[in-house]
C-alpha cells in the first residue's frame, strides 16, 4: 500500500480551493483525524459536530440541500473533487465543519471501505449560505488500485453517501466510474471542512 504524500495532499487541496474561488488558508500539512468517522449506513450516521451558530442562524438541514460532485483533479495516486452543497431552501442557513462521506454500492448501501477521515478540521469556519448559494468541501478519493487485493477486494461504487455537517440524514450522490474496496478497513477517503 502506498503511503500518502501529505505535502502533495495539502498542495492539491489548496489548488482545489483556489479553483473553486475560495481563498485557501496557509496550512503546513493536513491533519488527519486519528479516529475515523463512524460507518454511515441508513441506521447509523456520523456524530453531528457542534457549530458556533447564534440564535439568528439556522444550520442547513439535509432536506434543504442539494449535493453534487464537481470535476476531479488527479493528485499523487488519488483524485480530489469539490463536494458542493447548494441551499435549495427559501431561507439562509449555515454550514460548519466536515461532512460525513462514504462510498456505497447502491443508493441503499452497503458501504464500501471506511468512511472518510477529516482533514483540516481546525480550519472549519461557519459558512452562511443564502438561498441558491453554494459552498464546497474538498474530497480526496485514493485509487483503489493502490491497495493490495488482500486488503481491498476492489469493486465498483455507485456513488457517495453524504451527511452534511451536523446532520444525521444523508443524501446519495450518484457518480459513475468510482472504484472502491469491499474491505471495511480500506481508507480511500479524506474530506476537508465546508468553505464558502
Amino acid at each position: 500500500m502506498r503511503t500518502w504524500n501529505l505535502g502533495a495532499v495539502a498542495l492539491a487541496l489548496g489548488l482545489l480551493l483556489a479553483a473553486c474561488g475560495a481563498t485557501p488558508h496557509p496550512s503546513p500539512t493536513p491533519r488527519v483525524s486519528t479516529t475515523p468517522l463512524p460507518s454511515p449506513s441508513p441506521s447509523q450516521s456520523p456524530t453531528p459536530q457542534s457549530s458556533p451558530t447564534t440564535a439568528s442562524e439556522t444550520s442547513c438541514a439535509t432536506s434543504q440541500l442539494r449535493v453534487t460532485l464537481g470535476n476531479g483533479q488527479g493528485a499523487a495516486g488519488s483524485v480530489i473533487y469539490s463536494l458542493q452543497f447548494q441551499n435549495t431552501g427559501q431561507s439562509a442557513c449555515t454550514l460548519f465543519g466536515n461532512p460525513g462521506v462514504s462510498l456505497v454500492a447502491s443508493q441503499s448501501g452497503p458501504q464500501l471501505g471506511a468512511a472518510a477521515t477529516f482533514v483540516n478540521h481546525s480550519q472549519a469556519a461557519t459558512v452562511n449560505l443564502a438561498p441558491g448559494a453554494t459552498a464546497s468541501a474538498a474530497l480526496q478519493i485514493v485509487d483503489a488500485g493502490n491497495f493490495p487485493e488482500s486488503s481491498c477486494d476492489e469493486t465498483p461504487a455507485a456513488g457517495l453517501l453524504v451527511y452534511p455537517p451536523g446532520q444525521t440524514a444523508s443524501l446519495f450522490v450518484a457518480q459513475g466510474g468510482l472504484r472502491a474496496c469491499r474491505d471495511s478497513g480500506a481508507q480511500l477517503l479524506q474530506v476537508g471542512p465546508v468553505t464558502g
